[in-house]
């Protein structure tokens, strides 16, 4: 739901730049700590976490049947949201972009990877008592070794707005697509044959624990009214974690009450749940915003914590919910604290237990968290110590956190596309659209030999064009119990003529991994696509490993839906995470040739790499 950042001046666009391939400039690799950082001064409440149910996939995958009844009516497709979108969203200049050189890109379809979700797929799940949705925000986890046959090898879980399915290795499908709605016992968002509203669901995140081989998956739910589908309180997060190592198992239903009346502005939601864990600890993270005016104001960060092994108990243990942690510089702030997930089940155990974080200063904390302008060059590792206390009566957590100075970075502008076979813009008249890049908020953050792996959209010149900035870190806790942090590597990604966008880094225990992305430009249909990398820097070409087949083609692209100045909705985040088979599994959001409904196109990919191979 990250539209609702996207809310600074409208700017335009200069030409493609040339499309000369550079050689690439090193990475820059630093050992030396830096001093240690400040103790952060957060509200701690302890909210009440209630369990609200359980669910059984094989269960619901029995009840799950693909409906009809699809409409070229938009207000009953995509429902009371749209107006929302109608709000319009920022068209950044990319003015003070850094310039890297390119790196080459290169087509290696990715021939061990499958189609995975499509709006098609989420559409019609659940009977077709869904919306028509974009973006997709891509779920990714993967597990062990199925216990019902280890030829299944790694299963395989996806999760998008609005659906869920799960698969093994090798591509096979075991259900059909269910809603998650259906999965967490909610009813539908919008119920077809009555027309009344259920909860409205958005940002799925999924995560497998290789430690206590549990899998966790957190939505956002906001209360919609059953007569008019308007939003209102209360708004939740809700969490399900299984109750063994199979992903077609039962699960225990949480949730979490986001709506915190006591905060300022508030009713309020938690935008963007962002997870994370640690030894002892699970963390949900969330970007507070008001639901009337509906992101009108802005609470700043959020972050809930709590035991892990209770949740996997079913036990209802305390969360402890850190409130008042906005961190700025000057006016530069951000509502994404990302917490970080180990690949291999190592995690930070001094200091009692630490869970790291990681953040940027995409925003602008005077106007509601709205995307900042102009280049910027700090970011900001966090730590939270005492986490095996979470296991107990009585938690006492301490965060700090610390700057650190790094190359700059830059809002990504919005991303030209190959033109081609468009049938909702042609019955509208309009041309080839710009896909929106959204901001340069940290993305998933992964703790991995010792280190933080993350990287950032921006801007690079010549331009109009976006690259990824990534960002290797060296975390500890100092001995007053204050997180201390050097730059252990950094570098960008850029592509002559091309826009990169959505990076996530996922890697091995060993640090050794890719980045997924997605690629287009004028000479590219929306693909996906990755580099390699490890703990000197990224390694290779940029590799193109499923081809987009026709351009982006969805109602959020054109004026005659939303409105003048529209960029179409993409991302808006893709996911990259480390199997127990030794591959890395990514998946992000593409143009394939059977995702077609009538009102949107995407789909996504799903590839597993070997690192080094």
């Amino acid at each position: 739901m990250a539209r609702i950042r996207s809310k600074s001046a409208h700017l335009i666009a200069v030409a493609v730049g040339a499309a000369l391939v550079l050689m690439p400039l090193p990475p820059l690799v630093a050992s030396a700590h830096l001093s240690a950082g400040r103790v952060a001064q957060p509200k701690m409440s302890q909210p009440r976490l209630q369990r609200v149910g359980t669910a059984n996939v094989r269960q619901l995958a029995t009840q799950a049947a693909a409906g009809g009844g699809l409409s070229s009516n938009l207000e009953s497709e995509a429902g009371p949201w749209i107006d929302f979108e109608r709000e319009g969203s920022a068209v950044p200049d990319g003015a003070g972009a850094p310039a890297p050189g390119n790196t080459a890109a290169v087509v290696n379809q990715n021939l061990l990877g499958w189609e995975g979700l499509t709006h098609a797929d989420q559409r019609l799940a659940g009977g077709g008592n869904q919306f028509s949705l974009e973006p997709p925000d891509q779920g990714l986890c993967v597990g062990n070794v199925s216990p019902n046959d280890p030829s299944f090898g790694p299963e395989v879980v996806e999760s998008v707005n609005d659906a869920l399915v799960f698969y093994d290795a090798a591509g096979e499908q075991f259900t059909n697509p269910i809603t998650i709605s259906q999965f967490y016992g909610l009813p539908p968002t919008i119920d077809r044959t009555t027309g009344t509203y259920g909860p409205f669901i958005s940002d799925p995140k999924c995560y497998f624990d290789p430690d206590t081989q549990r899998w966790f998956h957190t939505v956002l739910v906001i209360t919609q009214d059953p007569v008019t589908g308007a939003l209102k309180a209360p708004a939740f997060v809700y969490i399900a974690v299984s109750t063994s190592s199979e992903a077609l198992g039962s699960y225990f239903i949480y949730r979490i009450n986001a709506t915190d009346r006591s905060h300022p502005n508030c009713p309020c939601f938690g935008d963007q749940p962002l997870i994370g864990a640690d030894k002892y600890g699970f963390y949900v993270s969330t970007a507070e915003y008001d639901l009337a005016p509906f992101g009108g104001n802005f609470n700043g960060p959020q972050i809930y914590a709590m035991s892990k092994q209770r949740l996997e108990n079913g036990h209802l243990g305390r969360v402890v919910h850190l409130s008042g942690i906005t961190h700025t510089i000057g006016d530069r702030t951000t509502g994404t604290v990302q917490p970080a997930a180990s690949p291999d089940g190592v995690y930070d155990t001094s200091k009692n237990g630490t869970e790291y974080f990681m953040s940027g200063f995409d925003c602008l904390a005077s106007q509601a968290c709205a995307v900042a302008p102009g280049p910027f060059d700090q970011i900001t590792t966090w730590a939270l110590i005492h986490t095996r206390s979470l296991g107990t009566d009585e938690p006492n957590l301490k965060l700090s956190n610390i700057d650190l100075t790094v190359d700059p970075y830059v809002t990504p502008v919005a991303q030209l596309q190959k033109d081609g076979p468009r049938p909702l813009g042609t019955l509208v008249g309009e041309p080839v659209p710009d896909i929106n890049a959204n901001d340069s908020r940290m993305n998933q953050v992964v703790f991995a030999d010792g280190l933080l792996w993350s990287g950032i959209n921006t801007a690079v010149d010549p331009g109009p064009r976006d690259g990824i900035e990534y960002f290797v870190v060296d975390p500890s806790v100092a001995d007053n119990g204050t997180v201390a942090a050097s730059l252990h590597t950094q570098g960008y990604v850029a592509v002559a003529n091309a826009f990169l966008s959505f990076p996530s880094v996922g890697v091995n225990g060993s640090g050794q991994g890719v980045i997924a992305m997605t690629l287009m430009g004028p000479n590219d249909y929306p693909s996906a696509a990755q580099i390699g990398i490890d703990a000197a820097g990224t390694n290779g070409a940029v590799e193109i490993v499923r081809q987009g087949f026709r351009p982006e083609d969805g109602f959020t692209c054109y004026e005659a839906f939303i409105g003048p100045g529209t960029t179409c909705r993409w991302g808006d985040y893709s996911a990259s995470v480390a199997g127990s088979d030794g591959r890395i599994y990514s998946a992000t959001q593409m143009i394939s040739d059977d995702s077609r409904t009538f009102f949107a196109n995407w789909s996504t990919f799903i590839w597993p790499t070997t690192p080094g191979a």
